[in-house]
Order: C-alpha cells, then structure tokens, then sequence
C-alpha cells in the first residue's frame, strides 16, 4: 500500500483501480486544476478481473492518477470479490480517512450490476461513519468528512446535481484509456462487458456524460447524488448555476 504523504481535500474512492476514473474522472480533474488536492484510494487490486495482472492494474492506476493529477493513489489490499464491511476493513479504511482529513468523500453509487460496487458503498460509508467516533481505535484524530457523494458507474440513479465537466473530458478519457487491459484489446484480451461493442461500459459512461450534459447546457456532465438534501450555506453561490 503506497504511504499516504499529505492530507487532502477530495478522497475518491473506488471497488476497482478503474472505478473513480469512470464514475468521477472528470470531477477529480477539475478540481486538481481548481487547486484542490485530490487523493485515490482502490479497495482492491481488482485481481480477479478477465483481463489483467495485478501488477499491471497497478501501473496503469499510478498512470492514470498522474494523468488526473492526484497527489496519491493507495490500494488498501483486500479481496476482490470478497468486499465486506468487516470490523477489521472498516477500521482500516477509517485509518486512512482520519490521517488525509478531507472535506469530501466520493463513494460508488449503492445500486450497480457489480456487487463490489454495492459492497464497497456500504463499506465506505461505515468506515465514513465510524471516522468521526472518538472511541473507535486507529491511529489518527477523529474526523467525519461533512460531504459524502455517490458517482455512478454501471447504473445510474436520478442526480441530485449535475457537474460541468466538458473543459475536463479529454482528461477523464485518457484516464480511463490509461487501464488498457481493461478497456483496450491487447494480445489474447478476453471480450468482456468493459471493452467489447457498442454496448461496452465505456459506450455507456460516454453517452451518460453526454446525456447528463445536455441536461445542464454543456457538452458533458457527470451526475452525482447523496443520501440526504446538500445544505446550502450561501444561496448566492447558486446564481452561478442558473441558465
């Protein structure tokens, strides 16, 4: 697991070394250039994938990471298709909650194809929850992060908020493309619902975007919802957004 080396602002977090980029790849990159730092975390090394060694997922995660300008990327190490919200991965993940300290988490949407996917929304939000509990033993001061949004990835809810991030997209793609043995076709690459035909997850997340950003008037957009209603402090802040 790399070594957390500063706190954040924005921790992403994702089943697979390939989640975030699809469910928030353009969001991470604007906000890097916004000067927010950003930080990812892959609960698995996503080692039991059709395509790919675990060693090349994770080049091509460390690729893609610089590509989206994250400050770090850390794989917590546990079994791929075996996600539970155990006592010992909740405290783990809440380790690394209290030591980066951000304002917001970004989790996978509770409902997807991939049970990993619903698995580590309800294992992050534990571990989300448990972080602000002065008596839950791990290293690290207390912090619960005030924000907690949901991007999607094979299945899409009704966003609560859609964000602009057409500036970015070229920056999301390369990201994404950065996991060749996913969603490329390399040498003796089995077809899979990642990288093969018009139906491939990288069709959908394409046309999602697209779609989301006609919503809102841009040429894409990435959707995003949480549990409970955004408190707005400022209302003034949403002029910005009308059309």
């Amino acid at each position: 697991m790399v070594k957390i080396i500063c706190k954040v602002d924005i921790l992403a977090i994702g089943a697979h070394p390939d989640d975030v980029e699809v469910g928030a790849g353009g969001l991470m990159a604007k906000f890097n250039q916004l000067g927010l730092k950003t930080a990812i975390i892959d609960l698995t090394a996503g080692e039991l994938a059709s395509n790919g060694t675990p060693a090349l997922r994770s080049q091509e995660a460390q690729q893609a990471a610089q590509i989206l300008g994250v400050v770090w990327r850390s794989c917590l190490g546990l079994p791929d298709r075996a996600l539970a919200a155990s006592r010992a991965n909740i405290n783990a993940l809440v380790q690394m909650i209290r030591e980066s300290q951000p304002q917001l988490i970004l989790c996978p949407y509770w409902e997807d194809r991939h049970p990993d996917h619903v698995r580590a929304a309800q294992l992050i939000e534990e571990a989300w929850f448990d972080a602000g509990l002065a008596k839950i033993a791990t290293q690290g001061q207390p912090h619960r992060p005030p924000n907690l949004w949901y991007y999607y990835l094979s299945r899409a809810g009704e966003p609560k908020f859609i964000i602009d991030v057409g500036e970015y997209y070229e920056i999301k793609r390369a990201a994404m493309l950065a996991h060749l043995s996913q969603f490329g076709k390399l040498a003796g690459s089995k077809e899979t619902f990642l990288n093969c035909g018009p139906g491939s997850l990288l069709s959908l997340v394409e046309s999602r975007d697209r779609y989301f950003g006609s919503l809102i008037g841009c040429s894409f957009g990435e959707g995003f919802t949480t549990r409970t209603p955004l408190a707005i402090n400022n209302p003034s802040a949403l002029l910005g957004v009308l059309k």
